[in-house]
């Protein structure tokens, strides 16, 4: 009973830690409830232990204090040294458990909390070291569980205002920093080992200045392991910040050419329509249908705005109309705009827009003028609002491979390309919806399918 207390306090303790430093990440359903089975589960376990350590015949390490190595050094810290690295194993999946978010993430938040609450224990044998050298009766260094809660509450809350709540949550969104898997090792052996080492070694052997400065270093050294991990979150941070930047500019730089475009194919048939109203003003001849009919069909081009229902849809397709017919591509659009009228106008522009650019760029290198169209249809069905843009392509030039579910970049680049594609997928299912692209070798098709709001 007495192991199975120790060995759930210092689970929670452990918990509560990396609990911390995952505030601002979306939790699991129930999660207090998830912890709670948890935190169960390890009671049990340690409650199995002793009898586990009977049948193995290792000593009972539950009563251990300073200085008692009858057992051999070795022999007693080795399987110290296993459970507390039990401890901060069982803590990643524990997380998992209680809130959404990647196994590296997990990793770094067990790997600092275990720090975090080292560093508290740390300075709470300090703290009971010196007042045992102070000559305060009932102090026990690492016996008193009063002295450790005070320890753990105090560090907990001083490092939690000083950094941890500064520490941007979504720096851990998709972090996947194969580093983490270091700390782990230096976890079990620069802090938890160096701590077992302090509290049962030691601490009899050496005289009082000698091993607080050995405390000292221990504490320095979980707080640089913490310092260390949060910097290799923050770089991670900056380094997907620039990327975004980056992305940002070269998605402006192409809006700036594609505007450059669309008002150069503006002025050429303004310059078309210039010379055919001079020719008819000029009055010397008969009005020749055919170039009355010319002239209709070169206005038609900017009075037929494309009306769907939804003025943000309206806009954009209207804008890749006319792009479409500056590059002699058939655009074919069926969309009951309204059914969108949920989404944001940012969203439908960067989602259509995406689609359409794509399928534009695969198209307009065609030399078929047949297979020069692009389709888009946007309907209700059975409570969902799905989109379906469908071109061809050529598929020696484009797309050709898949990586996970989303189509490869073609291009050179892939920080400034490629990411168009998993802004739609995001779009998408940021209003619960999917996202599907696939390809035969003739036709290339975007499905989404999104459930219809009221």
């Amino acid at each position: 009973m007495v192991y199975a207390t120790r060995a759930t306090l210092l689970f929670v303790e452990v918990m509560i830690a990396a609990c911390l430093f995952a505030h601002g990440q979306p939790t699991r359903p129930h999660p207090w409830r998830r912890a709670a089975a948890i935190t169960a589960a390890v009671f049990a376990a340690g409650m199995l232990t002793p009898c586990i350590n009977v049948f193995l015949q290792i000593p009972d390490l539950s009563n251990y204090h300073p200085g008692a190595l009858e057992y051999g050094l070795g022999y007693a810290l080795v399987p110290m040294l296993i459970t507390c690295s039990l401890f901060l194993l069982v803590t990643i999946p524990s997380l998992l458990a209680c809130f959404e978010i990647s196994p590296w993430a997990a990793i770094f938040c067990a790997t600092a909390g275990y720090s975090l609450q080292n560093l508290a224990s740390g300075l709470g044998e300090t703290v009971g070291l010196l007042l045992t050298a102070a000559g305060v009766p009932g102090i026990v260094p690492g016996e008193n569980a009063w002295l450790t809660a005070i320890s753990c509450a105090a560090t907990y809350v001083v490092a939690y205002l000083l950094f941890i709540g500064r520490i941007d949550s979504k720096g851990l969104e998709g972090q996947r920093n194969p580093a983490m898997l270091a700390m782990i090792v230096v976890v079990m052996f620069g802090i938890i080992g160096f701590d077992l080492i302090l509290k049962y070694v030691v601490t009899v052997s050496l005289p009082l200045p000698i091993v607080l400065c050995l405390r000292l270093f221990h504490v320095l050294i979980c707080v640089f392991v913490i310092i260390a991990e949060v910097e290799l979150v923050v770089v991670r941070q900056l380094s997907s910040e620039k990327a975004a930047t980056e992305r940002l500019l070269a998605e402006q730089e192409r809006q700036y050419q594609l505007s450059r475009e669309n008002i150069e194919a503006i002025n050429i048939k303004c310059h078309d329509l210039r010379h055919q109203i001079r020719s008819l003003a000029a009055g010397d001849k008969a009005v020749d249908k055919a170039v009355l009919e010319n002239v209709a069909q070169e206005i038609d081009v900017y009075d037929s705005k494309v009306r769907t229902g939804n003025d943000a849809l309206d806009t954009i397709l209207s804008e890749k109309s006319l792009l479409c017919e500056s590059r002699k591509i058939t655009l074919t659009c069926v969309a009951d705009g309204a059914a969108l009228d949920f989404m944001a106008p940012a969203d439908l522009y960067a989602l259509f827009g995406n689609a359409l650019d794509n399928a534009i760029e695969a198209v307009e290198h065609l030399d078929d003028a047949a297979r020069r169209s692009i389709s888009l249809i946007v309907r209700r069905r059975a409570g969902t609002v799905t989109i379906h843009v469908e071109n061809y392509y050529d598929p020696t030039a484009s797309a050709k491979s898949f990586k996970g579910d989303v189509p490869a970049s073609t291009k050179g680049d892939p920080l400034n390309h490629g990411f168009g594609t998993r802004s739609m997928k995001a779009i998408v299912e940021r209003y619960g919806g999917t996202l599907a692209f696939s390809a035969n070798g003739t036709t290339f098709c975007v499905d989404a399918v999104i459930p219809e709001r009221a």
